[in-house]
């Protein structure tokens, strides 16, 4: 995280995307088009009911009584003073209907903007309207419904905006006293949808405007950036105005210009940002009758060489604090590399880990050594030269980071290492004969490793170390572990010390055959039959499945093909237990174990698992592994029970099949985070048993 929030801040040294107001030229003018939403909006009924859902406005009839549908805007400080308003429209979302009928709904214009939405009452709404301005028929059907209308309304627009600058609308339905339930419900401004939120939406110009404002960007504190702003004067007369460029509203240039008719002036301006932060950069226009301004909001970011200074210091500190680490685990590392190869142990799986440890490791010390020799120069470093500065900085933060990279890859090959020459030392290290014979060291293995003098009564071990590789099966939509995810699965089988691997592409038999264990949860897409083939071949040479199934309803019938001649086949059921259970009877604890069966060697004694899914019928050579408690029982899709009370229905069995082996397990959810882990929590000591049984290290 440390390194990736380090990346994040050197990213925005080199940019960042300014907000601006959108600005369109027409054929005469400079146009703008805002977007305003209501400063008010809620609706009252005739009947008196008042609504406390206010993401909602209502406009219909309640058995005769009218539902009206109020709204206010405020232009002030949004379009300047002096503009003409071209075009004003009011938009509204609906989103549910009740009732059949087509509505003609009408928008009339409040002249007393004195109500707020929190006060507004039948009683007390304002009786000085004026229009209908404009209407609309509105045909939709009943339920929930997706759909835009607009209402012209710039007359009024145009006169409330030489008055007070605030508008206020309301919207009646010509059923409005007929006599049934028939209602539109609109988006209000307290919506969650926030792109559904009603809308004053209005065109307008000035004659003379701020035609456009840009910012040479990325800015750095303490570095001159340049401004360029362009006023245009769409009107027929020559026009004097004054010019401000503001940083958050204090004027930093100020100047008077006389612009021609049908002209557009260009100014540069120079701006030193003194500290990193949010800045507003204004440019307006201010003149008899003329007001315009473009605001944009930037961000200044610390001088990047100065920056250099401090994230100098702070990786060289960071390395400091792990170089002990790194070179005590390194040694280990040679250490025991060195015994391994004097024993002619193959490295196998861990060669490549092994190789970049070693490489990356000295490559470590290099950058290192480089930043020293640099830093060391100091009156370079200190004089602030930049790209010096910058240069310092990269090696040691590359050296600060490799060795972090180092010490993880050390940390997870070197106990497999260890572990192996505690296995094969006694093979490579024979008690010496009673005549005190010796055997030459004899030297294997193909890591390159340091090697100095040789072994006596040593002889060779035939051994390639061979990392366990699982694979798990998320190709098919595997509806528990795409809604729950398998992190805690996934986590636990990397503890053992395996590789854990997710395929998303087709089962094919070349593929499997590359892991020791294939992890096949209930699948929401069909297996193909050559999916099937595959994974059948794949154990039938020796490979190992772990295979999990689902209650009758979602059970995937390709499951059974696939287990066809095993021994073993899941049931169109669900087990059920009244009185153990996770708070519902399809939710039961299962806990009975068959303790003759390695896998449930890691389950403790009393131990109880969550369970969610069907049983299993086991014939041949298969074994159970697991059953319901005595309390359990199974239904199947009619609600017939198949198990009864005492019965306990096996739910997990395990077989041989060709040289290879499966566990079959009724319930996936049990492999998922379902229920904040509770599932994989419970389940993890029977998984591991299967896991270990699967590749043949039960012992």
């Amino acid at each position: 995280m440390k390194r990736l929030a380090v990346a994040i801040v050197l990213l925005f040294l080199v940019g960042l995307i300014p907000t601006s107001f959108s600005v369109g030229a027409s054929t005469t003018h400079v146009t703008k088009t805002v977007s305003i939403e209501p400063t008010d909006d809620t609706w009252i009924a005739e009947s008196g009911y008042v609504d406390y859902k206010t993401y909602r406005l209502a406009v219909g009839t309640y058995y005769g009584k009218e539902e009206r549908a109020y709204l206010k805007f405020n232009l002030n400080g949004v379009i300047p003073k002096g503009a003409v308003i071209v075009s004003a429209t009011l938009w509204l979302h609906a989103y549910n209907h009740y009732g059949y009928r087509t509505h003609n709904i009408s928008v009339y214009g409040v002249l007393d903007d004195n109500w707020s939405e929190d006060t507004l009452r039948w009683y007390n709404q304002p009786t000085d309207a004026v229009g209908p301005l404009d209407w609309r028929v509105i045909s939709l059907p009943d339920g929930n419904v997706n759909a835009d209308f607009t209402w012209n309304v710039t007359e009024f627009v145009r006169e409330q905006f030489e008055t007070d600058g605030v508008v206020s609308f309301y919207l009646h339905s010509n059923l409005s006293h007929v006599d049934v339930k028939d209602y539109i419900y609109f988006t209000s401004k307290d919506s969650k949808y926030i792109d559904e939120h009603p809308k004053l939406i209005i065109e307008y110009y000035v004659p003379v405007a701020v035609k456009s404002l840009e910012i040479n960007e990325p800015l750095y504190s303490g570095i001159p950036g340049k401004v360029y702003v362009s006023i245009t004067n769409s009107g027929d007369a020559e026009t004097n105005v004054t010019f401000y460029l503001k940083i958050n509203g204090v004027p930093l240039y100020t100047e008077n210009i006389t612009l021609g008719p049908k002209s557009t002036e260009t100014l540069e301006k120079t701006w030193i940002p003194m500290a990193k932060g949010e800045y507003n950069v204004t440019a307006e226009v201010v003149g008899d009758g003329i007001n315009d301004f473009i605001t944009k909001q930037v961000q200044v970011y610390v001088n990047p060489y100065r920056l250099f200074y401090g994230l100098t210091y702070l990786y060289e500190n960071g390395y400091n604090r792990i170089a002990p680490q790194l070179d005590e685990l390194y040694e280990n590392l040679t250490a025991t590399v060195q015994e391994l190869q004097k024993c002619g142990v193959n490295l196998g799986d861990l060669s490549d880990d092994v190789k970049w440890i070693e490489t990356n490791y000295n490559l470590t010390k290099a950058e290192y050594a480089k930043f020293l020799e640099m830093k060391n120069r100091t009156a370079l470093f200190l004089s602030g030269n930049r790209l010096y500065t910058y240069s310092v900085m990269v090696h040691i933060r590359k050296a600060r980071f490799l060795a972090q990279d180092v010490v993880e890859r050390i940390e997870k090959v070197l106990p497999i290492l260890q572990e192996t020459l505690v296995k094969v030392e006694p093979l490579c290290h024979p008690p010496v004969n009673e005549t005190n014979q010796t055997q030459t060291n004899q030297t294997a293995g193909n890591v390159t490793a340091p090697s100095n003098g040789t072994v006596t009564n040593q002889t060779m071990a035939n051994y390639t170390i061979h990392i366990t590789k699982a694979l798990i099966d998320l190709s098919h939509g595997q509806y528990y572990f795409t809604k729950y995810g398998f992190t805690g699965l996934q986590e636990n089988i990397e503890n053992l010390g395996w590789e854990v691997n997710v395929t998303y592409a087709p089962l094919t038999y070349d593929e499997l055959k590359k892991y020791d264990v294939v992890i096949l949860t209930n699948p929401k897409t069909k297996l193909s039959d050559e999916e099937i083939s595959a994974l059948r071949k794949y154990v039938e040479e020796g490979g190992a499945l772990f295979v999990a199934g689902d209650w009758y309803k979602y059970l995937s019938e390709g499951l059974n093909v696939l287990l066809e001649g095993t021994g073993v086949q899941f049931e169109k059921t669900e087990l059920m237990d009244d009185d153990r259970n996770s708070g519902k009877p399809y939710y039961p604890f299962i806990g009975i174990y068959n303790r003759n069966c390695a896998i449930t060697k890691y389950i403790p004694e009393n131990w109880t698992m969550y369970y969610n899914g069907d049983t299993l019928k086991i014939t041949g050579d298969a074994k159970w592994v697991i059953r319901g408690y005595e309390s359990a029982y199974a239904v199947d899709a009619e609600g017939n029970t198949v198990y009864e009370k005492g019965s306990e229905p096996v739910v997990a069995a395990a077989v041989t099949f060709g040289k290879g082996r499966i566990v079959v397990y009724g319930s996936s959810k049990a492999l998922s985070d379902a229920y904040y882990s509770k599932y994989i929590k419970s389940n993890w000591p029977f998984i591991k048993g299967a896991l270990l049984w699967l590749v043949g290290e039960e012992s």
